[in-house]
């Protein structure tokens, strides 16, 4: 299975504007231009054509380009460092696109046996690699966004972030392909929020300020992958014996994987959708 990679210098480069503007570096005020939130969707697509057509429907005709002519002074800083950051992201393709996509082939089968969405066709989401150069971090970070005509998944890697030898990164891309699959089967995706909504005082203290779908929702999902027993049986990845509750989203992540692996379990080898009795067990596990 070849996955849709894209490596985009245009959307690297306006990114790295991005951060370089919060980090307080650079000469401009360009803050009138990166307030609107739609615009860092806007950096992402195939070509600059369309990226910059993006830019000019969100922020205007006379915004984009006088935005277009103040980055030019960035262009120095972010070239220098380029050649490096274009290298590591081709290789982190490789490793996306050829080394383990038998796995991804199957892992993809199951999460689309788990959600219901019969239709989803990864090769129609592409996925994006950015380089992060202001996070030190020893893991990627990805999301991803919806919209009926404009799926895509976003991966921010580290910029001194090598190709690693283990599978995990791989099993990160797969928790955001499940949380497309989700909103592929409306009844699912809308029973979700349903009992997040009934829960909404409770899981608000759990959430650490989360909005509490978004908190169900990711909690779902990671009773599977990464964390959980899609992690284990596709990416060998170690299910952690973790017994601890805490207000932070990744130690609640590893929690339920740890409490529902046997359900999970279940659910993946009898090729079961994740229904009501799922969600309301998962609930039942955090609030008890």
């Amino acid at each position: 299975m070849r996955l849709p990679i894209i490596v985009s210098r245009l959307s690297n480069f306006l990114f790295f504007i991005q951060r370089s503007v919060k980090c307080g570096l650079g000469d401009f005020d360009l803050g009138e231009y990166l307030a609107d939130q739609n615009l860092e969707l806007a950096f992402l697509g195939k070509n600059e054509n369309k990226i910059w057509s993006q830019v000019k429907k969100t922020v205007g005709a006379r915004k984009a380009e006088q935005f277009r002519k103040i980055i030019v002074s960035f262009a120095p800083a972010f070239n220098s460092r380029w050649r490096g950051e274009s290298q590591n992201l081709l290789a982190w393709q490789k490793y996306f696109q050829e080394n383990h996509s038998q796995s991804f082939k199957r892992v993809i089968s199951d999460i689309k046996k788990l959600s219901g969405a019969k239709h989803l066709k990864i090769s129609d989401i592409p996925v994006y690699l950015i380089s992060d150069i202001t996070h030190q971090d020893k893991e990627i970070c990805a999301w991803f966004s919806w919209e009926p005509k404009k799926r895509f998944i976003v991966v921010e890697i580290p910029s001194r972030l090598r190709v690693p030898g283990s599978l995990f990164p791989a099993s990160i891309l797969a928790h955001e392909f499940f949380h497309l699959a989700l909103r592929e089967n409306k009844n699912l995706f809308l029973e979700i929020n349903k009992i997040a909504e009934r829960n909404k005082g409770k899981l608000a203290e759990l959430s650490g300020g989360m909005p509490v779908r978004m908190f169900l929702e990711e909690l779902v999902i990671s009773s599977f992958i990464p964390e959980g027993y899609l992690g284990k049986k596709h990416f060998l990845s170690k299910i952690a014996v973790y017994n601890k509750k805490s207000n932070n989203l990744l130690e609640w992540r590893k929690f339920v994987a740890y409490k529902l692996n046997n359900t999970a379990k279940e659910y993946t080898d009898n090729a079961c959708w994740i229904d009501r009795k799922y969600l309301e067990n998962l609930l039942e596990v955090i609030l008890e």
